[in-house]
């Protein structure tokens, strides 16, 4: 016991000193500092520090104005916030501090995991020094430490090495009740940091219970009490955390299909080969060892060797046609039970099988999809295995040093320690080699905002939200704006000082009517931004920076009042009205011209008829209909639009190709529109993919893809959308200016194919 306290406290001691020489800077001035500058990370720093200073409850108002976010969506650690929270109402004023607190959390949530890798390694029996050293080395090579980088609620490294630890004790313990809470405590306290924590804190013990069900296969009915106790430890947390997020969350559109399931897996080679490797550079030409980042969690070099050793045995047993004694490859039968979970749960981390043809199996289990990152889901096996090969190197080591080499037998230990160690060093060096990124954005320097909106005769009061350009924003990875990130850093910086909240947002799980909304802001006049609606009449505060601004971009800084111009970024009050400029006078327009039309149909207002191409598709009724009651579907493959010469009707003059195109919640991405030229001869001569994912003309649910094109004779053009839940309606090309108006049966009127809102004939 004594052994074992000296050791931990040595252990502690030197995790901190490693530490401190790593993060000394950081340590000492915590808000001076960010970990990245990146737009993740700078998201989740601004997340943080605007709710400790400007929020409470299970709600973020700090982003998607004037709706805000439920903090479980948007990376903001929404447990341990209220626990600050608490503190810096009633203990302590913090809340100035959120980028020194997150700083220092995520320094703290390293030291805090040695001790709990340092009671796994004891508890398979190794001696105190040597645990003591494995710990530092897992640690500091563990796939957790690069995500200092962004994605920081992934930097608490304690979570699984904790939650194995007590079910180690719980498998030990005849009385289990007390280590069942702890670990049922553990596992929502990580539910409630990130929905990682709450999956992979719920496969581990799953994975464990599939392979006790098979050892105990022919006693099964035996095993049941403890198989539903194992059964509850892993879904009670998962269900509480899923209950109260859902109960609790006002949005019943968040996307259920992000992106990423099938990309960012584990392979063989993240977990086997090291980030650099000279192997990888030499085969490059002909063996693709390449891997996705989020999928990395190399084990270090003895833990390669060892696999690769086991398996070349194993191989040559085989062709010896001799049995290979399990034993001899796992000595550790306590291990054994945890490194056969752990392989499990390293086999769903490669996205197997449902890359393997059986991707229909995440449709049976719809929650599965939300993990974009299945790579994550490694790190479980990083810790069992590299445990598992601390213990079987030992276990060498004893039975060496019984034929009597002793002196032989710690030479080599050390060695392999010491190489051991040397790839830890270097990981954590190269993790921590960028992060010390002065605070330049978060923290009032010498754009004191209050004081720039003061001498400018304002102040924060005065508006109700911040908007900023370049745009950037996301629709979960349907719809997707990032040339403003640079902006959405500086509007960060202004809503953090002030309190001013933001209109747009980046979050992947954002609602996706909400998202809409805040994409239609940009649209043409021809379409009413619904958003406005929701707001208030005071101004917004336009954040914008030197970057070149598109056309609407432009259109809406032309209607905003210049208030201060800086080197980084610039402020002008923007009228909440400014959206909806001359949205009434199209509206009047259109229904100025329905005076002199009667019936239904298309009706061509200054050009023939020969010259339009009309597709209504109301002979193919669908409950997705942008106008009237028809709209084309296909749930899988390409869809032909149009395949015309258009020169014979429209000859060669500019023309305009538009058509609507739903965003299906069912599919993450965007289906892919391509327009085709084909000659006399049926060559190919020109291709261009329509942009259908940049599209700011929104309405409702869909977008408004469209082109402007010279018909050329004798060409053919075809035009064609691949991809999946495709669904099209009202597809129009007219000569470029004209303007045509449609009636549909059920009341829906078109206006140069932009829906007219509820016009009042006179």
């Amino acid at each position: 016991m004594k052994k074992n306290t000296i050791a931990m406290l040595a252990l502690m001691g030197t995790g901190l000193l490693i530490l401190i020489v790593l993060f000394g800077k950081v340590i000492v001035h915590p808000d001076s500092y960010l970990f990245s500058t990146s737009g993740d990370a700078v998201k989740s720093y601004y997340n943080f520090s605007y709710y400790l200073k400007f929020d409470s409850g299970i709600d973020h108002n700090g982003i998607n104005y004037p709706y805000g976010d439920h903090l479980q969506y948007i990376n903001s650690h929404p447990l341990y916030l209220q626990v600050i929270k608490f503190m810096d109402r009633f203990i302590y004023p913090l809340n100035d501090h959120g980028i020194g607190i997150l700083n220092l959390s995520m320094i703290c949530s390293l030291l805090l995991a040695l001790p709990f890798i340092y009671l796994v390694l004891r508890k398979f029996s190794l001696p105190s020094w040597y645990a003591a050293v494995v710990s530092l080395i897992i640690l500091f090579l563990s796939p957790q430490v690069d995500r200092l980088g962004g994605h920081f609620e992934m930097v608490y490294a304690f979570f699984i090495p904790l939650f194995w630890y007590l079910l180690i004790r719980w498998h030990e313990a005849k009385r289990k009740v007390g280590w069942t809470i702890l670990l049922l405590i553990t596992a929502l306290i990580g539910g409630f940091t990130s929905a990682y924590y709450a999956a992979f804190l719920a496969i581990f013990p799953m994975a464990i219970l599939l392979v006790q069900l098979w050892r105990h296969r022919t006693e099964l009915k035996a095993y049941i009490p403890e198989g539903l106790h194992i059964l509850l430890i892993a879904i009670l947390p998962l269900l509480i955390v899923k209950g109260l997020v859902t109960l609790t969350d006002w949005a019943d559109d968040r996307p259920d299909n992000p992106w990423g399931f099938f990309i960012f897996h584990a392979n063989i080679f993240s977990i086997f080969l090291p980030p650099q490797s000279i192997l990888k550079e030499l085969t490059s030409d002909f063996v693709n060892l390449s891997y996705k980042w989020e999928g990395r969690a190399y084990v270090g070099l003895p833990g390669t060797l060892l696999a690769l050793s086991f398996l070349i045995a194993m191989l040559l047993q085989v062709v010896g046609r001799k049995r290979p004694r399990m034993k001899d490859y796992f000595p550790n039968k306590d291990l054994n039970l945890y490194l056969a979970a752990s392989v499990i749960v390293l086999i769903f981390s490669m996205c197997i099988p449902f890359k393997w043809g059986l991707g229909f199996l995440t449709e049976i289990l719809p929650p599965l999809k939300q993990f974009r990152c299945l790579g994550r889901f490694s790190w479980i096996f990083y810790y069992v295995f590299t445990v598992f090969t601390a213990t079987y190197l030992y276990y060498l080591y004893r039975l060496v040093r019984k034929k009597g080499y002793r002196i032989q037998a710690i030479a080599v230990l050390l060695i392999i320690l010491g190489f051991w160690g040397l790839e830890s060093a270097l990981r954590i060096q190269k993790s921590t080699s960028r992060i010390f990124n002065k605070n330049e954005i978060l923290i009032i320097g010498e754009e004191d905002i209050e004081v720039i909106l003061e001498e400018s005769g304002k102040n924060a009061d005065d508006f109700q939200g911040i908007f900023f350009l370049p745009f950037a924003n996301t629709c979960g990875d349907k719809l997707q704006f990032e040339r403003g990130l640079g902006a959405f850093s500086e509007a960060m910086r202004c809503s953090n000082q002030t309190g001013i909240p933001i209109v747009q947002s980046f979050s992947p799980r954002i609602s996706l009517s909400q998202a809409m909304s805040s994409i239609q802001l940009l649209a043409d006049s021809t379409i009413y931004k619904q958003r406005v609606d929701d707001m208030n009449q005071k101004p917004l505060l336009l954040v914008f920076t030197s970057q070149e601004l598109n056309r609407q971009e432009s259109a809406l800084l032309g209607r905003a009042e210049l208030l201060w111009t800086g080197d980084k970024f610039s402020l002008a009050l923007l009228p909440v009205q400014a959206f909806n400029q001359g949205f009434d006078a199209w509206k009047e327009l259109a229904g100025g011209m329905l005076d002199s039309l009667s019936g239904t149909g298309t009706f061509c207002v200054d050009c023939k008829s020969e010259q339009l191409i009309y597709h209504d598709y109301e002979e193919l009724p669908s409950d997705l209909a942008f106008t009237g009651s028809g709209s084309r579907y296909l749930r899988k493959g390409i869809m032909e639009l149009l395949n015309e010469k258009l020169y014979e009707c429209c000859t060669d003059s500019e023309v305009e190709l538009s058509f609507w195109l739903y965003v299906d919640h069912r599919k993450y991405n965007m289906p892919k529109p391509l327009l085709q030229q084909w000659d006399e001869n049926n060559k190919l001569i020109h291709q261009e993919k329509l942009n259908s994912r940049e599209v700011h003309n929104v309405d409702g649910m869909w977008v408004r893809i469209s082109k402007d094109l010279i018909p050329e004779p004798g060409i053919r053009y075809e035009l064609t959308v691949k991809g999946e839940y495709i669904t099209i309606d009202d597809l129009l090309l007219k000569p470029k200016g004209a303007r045509i108006m449609v009636r549909q049966e059920n009341g829906d009127y078109l206006f140069d194919n932009y829906r007219v809102p509820v016009v009042t004939e006179r």
